[in-house]
């Protein structure tokens, strides 16, 4: 069974099905300025529509109009609608002093290029991706070649199954998680709504957390671009209780103002004295207001307490930005190794209490609700009458927390098969029909295919080349190989009770197939007495570690409330990725579940 993996990022949409272009002079002193404003929306497949986000593009280009843009609003592109609008774009700003792009959609991260993804684009891996997307990279060149200044607004959203097994920051095949970091080059200014390679949240209401920062925002009068976005970051950053932090690559030469208010006092005026603007900033926090201090007094007599606050400023900026930065990824990935490296490097920091607590509850987490492989074996095998099974589980874990139960069951079962194989009146109906049917359990075994057995024998070093799911010579010679080293008849093929107890022991070295394997008998009564609470834990472990079959039947137990309650998303979720990676029938079971 051949694995492939897809990973596909995606960025926050809208759904507005036309093409528009909606231009109006204001007499904007700043010149003419242009926004290109795109979302999609209507995808299909594992892709999925995602319809919330559809506000934020609509808004977005409702506010750029009303501070004097003149907007290009393109929704639900295909390849070629997507490059027809793109060239309009590119007629558009011709001869502006200020470009703008806003996208809203998904895309792929593929070796550090953002590709955007039109509605009608196959994306599978050893498809050529220039074929079906638009980069970044392309648009904001042909932004840097017609405008002098170029902003960019790229708002990610979060709800991608496809992805959601890549680490932050890493990549797996050249697909990675989140969007990649674009190059600013001279004149341009790129916000991202969280830090590159990490994802955002779209949020419950009207709008994403970003979005909904940058409208409030955006229209603030006589406000640098720089101190808007600071304002942005820091509503996001506690809109989403500290877990999403907007990023931003700046090469901007001056500054630039969404609203540019003459009629309005501003810091630097020329109508005040050096005194006056000294006594406005002196108390600031803000690196900002003494660069804009320093820049209309650079030789005043204040210029060497200015420019001595500013550095000041921007060291603790940069610390604090930083740790932000990693707080945001010590959160998503949320993992003890990743906790534990933020409190190295930042023991004493302002979110180092809260770092503390966060590693504490999921440590709790983990030894509440993370039971062993041992345990989960145990649970899986007690109600059982096999003594050959607790004889498994006793060579597996010889000294463990089970032990003794699995010696005294043994025992016990040892005792029941000895009375029936007696034949006397000892021997009650009940205790004949429960033999019978461990025996008739044990004997469903056979039902599982041969591909699992060709993998267990795989994962204890009996080594089969070709999974053919055949019980050919070579694997009858692994066959013998294990049977040898368990001190049985070296027949080439396994008993019953040989097949349980080889998948067993694989499962308890990890193999995902050997897991997946479990999970099936137990959930279907072949081998194991039926459990599907144990089955869903085995099949969780699977699931973990990649493998689309346990995601598949793992989402059936999701679905059908099988072994737990019933999670509807999480099935979808699941058998989503099953799909992507190729698991036969698992598209019409996802189909099943509906929109």
């Amino acid at each position: 069974m051949k694995r492939v993996k897809v990973f596909i990022t995606c960025f926050l949409v809208c759904c507005m099905a036309a093409f528009m272009v909606a231009a109006q002079s204001l007499g904007d002193p700043t010149g003419k300025r242009v926004a290109f404003v795109v979302g999609n929306s209507a995808y299909q497949g594992t892709l999925g529509a995602l319809p919330n986000p559809a506000n934020d593009a609509v808004d977005m280009a409702a506010k750029l109009e009303e501070l004097g843009f003149e907007v290009v609003l393109a929704t639900d592109l295909s390849l070629r609608a997507f490059r027809v609008a793109l060239l309009n774009f590119a007629t558009a700003i011709e001869g502006a002093d200020t470009s703008l792009f806003f996208y809203a959609g998904h895309g792929i991260q593929v070796d550090d290029e953002n590709h955007l993804i039109p509605i009608d684009a196959r994306i599978a891996r050893g498809r050529e991706l220039s074929d079906e997307t638009v980069t970044v990279s392309r648009i904001v060149g042909l932004m840097n070649q017609f405008t002098e200044t170029s902003i960019v607004l790229l708002d990610a959203c979060r709800d991608n199954p496809l992805t959601s097994d890549i680490p932050v920051g890493e990549q797996l095949n050249g697909f990675g998680r989140g969007l990649a970091r674009v190059r600013a080059d001279g004149g341009s200014y790129i916000a991202f709504a969280t830090a590159p390679g990490n994802v955002a949240y779209d949020g419950t209401g009207r709008n994403s957390p970003f979005t909904a920062a940058l409208l409030k925002h955006i229209a603030t009068p006589n406000i640098d671009i720089r101190l808007m976005m600071a304002d942005v970051r820091r509503d996001v950053f506690e809109a989403t209780q500290q877990r999403q932090l907007p990023w931003e690559n700046n090469s901007l030469i001056g500054r630039f103002f969404f609203d540019e208010n003459s009629t309005l006092e501003r810091l630097d005026s020329d109508n005040r004295t050096e005194a006056e603007a000294w006594k406005t900033v002196s108390q600031s926090t803000r690196r900002e207001d003494y660069a804009a201090f320093l820049r209309d007094f650079p030789d005043g007599n204040f210029a060497s307490i200015a420019r001595l606050k500013a550095t000041s400023l921007e060291q603790m900026e940069e610390r604090t930005s930083a740790a932000q930065s990693d707080f945001v990824l010590a959160r998503a990935t949320n993992s003890e190794e990743q906790w534990s490296a933020f409190l190295e490097e930042y023991p004493n920091g302002i979110l180092s209490d809260i770092a503390r607590e966060e590693l504490q509850d999921l440590r709790d987490q983990i030894a509440r609700d993370r039971m062993s492989l041992e345990e989960i074996h145990w649970r899986s095998i007690e109600t059982s009458r096999a003594p050959s099974d607790f004889e498994m589980f006793l060579s597996l874990y010889p000294e463990g927390a089970y032990s003794d139960l699995a010696q005294q069951r043994q025992d016990a079962a040892r005792r029941a098969e000895q009375i029936i194989a007696s034949v006397t009146n000892s021997a009650t109906s009940e205790d004949v029909t429960d033999a019978e049917l461990e025996r008739e359990i044990k004997q469903k075994v056979r039902q599982i295919p041969v591909q699992f057995i060709q993998y267990g024998l795989n994962a204890l070093g009996h080594q089969v080349t070709d999974i053919s799911g055949v019980l050919d010579p070579a694997t009858r010679r692994a066959v013998r190989n294990y049977q040898a080293t368990i001190g049985e008849t070296q027949s080439g093929r396994l008993t019953p009770q040989q097949t349980v107890n080889l998948l067993l022991s694989a499962a308890a070295l990890g193999d995902s197939f050997a897991l997946t394997a479990t999970g099936i008998m137990l959930t279907s009564g072949q081998g194991l007495r039926k459990n599907d609470e144990m089955a869903r834990q085995w099949l969780d472990r699977a699931a973990e570690q990649g493998n689309g079959l346990a995601m598949a039947n793992l989402g059936i137990l999701y679905r059908d409330g099988l072994g737990g309650e019933r999670d509807i998303a999480k099935a979808r979720s699941l058998l989503t990725v099953a799909v992507t990676l190729g698991v036969e029938g698992a598209e019409p079971v996802l189909r099943s579940l509906g929109k």
